[in-house]
C-alpha cells in the first residue's frame, strides 16, 4: 500500500469532520507509528549499469500519484493529535494558514470610589483611543451635577472642541430652547456625550472608541443620579442600552439600571428634518410628566 492510499481518505475524512466543526482529532500511538512506516512509496531503480556498458536510462517514470514531500507526514514529529479543534481559548487562523492572536479583552477600570474632581482629571489625560490624538481638549460635561434630568449626546463637534463644553453649536442652540421650553435652564440639568473627544469629522463614535469612554459617562451618572436621562439620537441608543432604531424606540419609556431613560431625536436631525419636531416635543413633554413638571 502506498502512502496516497493511505492519505487521501485521512485528507477526505479530515476535512468532513472541519466542516462539521470539528478542530481537532485525537489519534493512537500505533496509528501514528503505522502512517510513519507507510509514508514512503515503493519506487523501483533501474540495475546499475555493467562496466563498459553504455550509460542506457532504464528508471521507470515516477507514478502521477506520487506524492510530494509537501503531502507527506513528517517521521519526525513527535504529536499523537491531528490538530483540528477550536477552543474557545484557541486563536484563530487566518485563511492564509497564519495564526493571529486575538487581541486582549478590555478591562473597564473600577471607577467606583471615583469623586467629580478626579474623574474629570482622568478624562481630561486620557489617551485610551485615538480620538485623544486630534482633539483640542476633551469635553466632560456640564450642568447640575444632582439634576433630575440628565440629557446624553453622541460626542462633541468642532465648536465643543473648541470650548469644552457640550452642545454650544447650532444643535447645542436648539437644545437650549428645547430645555427652556421644558421649562428649566441649562444649570438645572446635566449634559454629557458617550465620548469626550471629538471624532473626525464629526463621525459617530465607532464601537472601540465608545467602549473605553462608556466607563467615565457610567460613573457621571452614577454621580448625578438622575430621575430621568433623555438620549439624543441613536448613538446613546445603542451604547448605552444596546438598542437601534431611534425612529421605533423614541417616545417609549425604557430603564437603565433603575433609571427612566426616554430616547427622542438629536437636534442635529432635527435640524435637518424639522417635520420631527413635533415627535421630540411630545417626548419631552411625557419628560416633564414624569418628573411633575407643568407644561409651558
Amino acid at each position: 500500500m502506498t502512502n496516497r492510499h493511505l492519505i487521501d481518505p485521512i485528507i477526505s475524512f479530515l476535512e468532513h469532520r472541519k466542516l462539521q466543526g470539528m478542530q481537532s482529532i485525537a489519534i493512537s500511538s500505533e496509528s501514528l507509528a503505522y502512517i510513519r512506516e507507510t509514508k514512503s512509496p515503493t519506487v523501483e531503480t533501474a540495475p546499475a549499469p555493467k562496466a563498459n556498458a553504455p550509460t542506457v536510462d532504464t528508471a521507470p517514470a515516477p507514478k502521477a500519484n506520487t506524492p510530494t514531500d509537501e503531502t507527506a507526514p513528517d517521521p519526525r514529529a513527535n504529536t499523537q493529535t491531528i490538530k483540528t479543534e477550536q477552543t474557545p481559548d484557541s486563536p484563530v487562523p487566518a485563511s492564509d494558514g497564519i495564526v493571529q492572536e486575538e487581541a486582549a479583552p478590555y478591562n473597564k477600570p473600577d471607577l467606583s470610589q471615583y469623586d467629580w474632581e478626579k474623574l474629570e482629571a482622568l478624562v481630561k489625560t486620557c489617551t485610551q483611543c485615538p480620538l485623544s490624538e486630534s482633539r483640542k481638549q476633551t469635553v466632560f460635561g456640564t450642568g447640575n451635577k444632582s439634576a433630575d434630568l440628565m440629557f446624553i449626546g453622541e460626542g462633541p463637534g468642532a465648536d465643543e472642541d473648541a470650548q469644552g463644553i457640550p452642545f454650544v453649536g447650532v444643535a447645542g442652540q436648539l437644545l437650549t430652547q428645547i430645555i427652556a421650553a421644558m421649562n428649566y435652564g441649562r444649570d438645572d440639568v446635566y449634559i454629557a456625550n458617550i465620548v469626550k473627544c471629538r471624532p473626525p469629522g464629526n463621525r459617530n463614535p465607532q464601537d472601540a472608541e465608545a467602549d473605553k469612554c462608556l466607563p467615565y459617562l457610567e460613573r457621571q451618572i452614577e454621580l448625578v443620579d438622575p430621575k430621568v436621562i433623555v438620549l439624543l439620537g441613536a448613538v446613546p441608543l445603542n451604547y448605552l442600552l444596546n438598542m437601534k432604531g431611534i425612529m421605533r424606540s423614541h417616545g417609549k419609556w425604557m430603564s437603565y439600571k433603575g433609571i427612566d431613560v426616554m430616547p427622542s431625536f438629536h437636534p442635529a436631525f432635527l435640524l435637518r428634518k424639522p417635520e420631527h419636531k413635533r415627535d421630540a416635543w411630545e417626548d419631552m413633554q411625557k419628560v416633564m410628566e414624569k418628573l411633575g413638571k407643568p407644561s409651558a
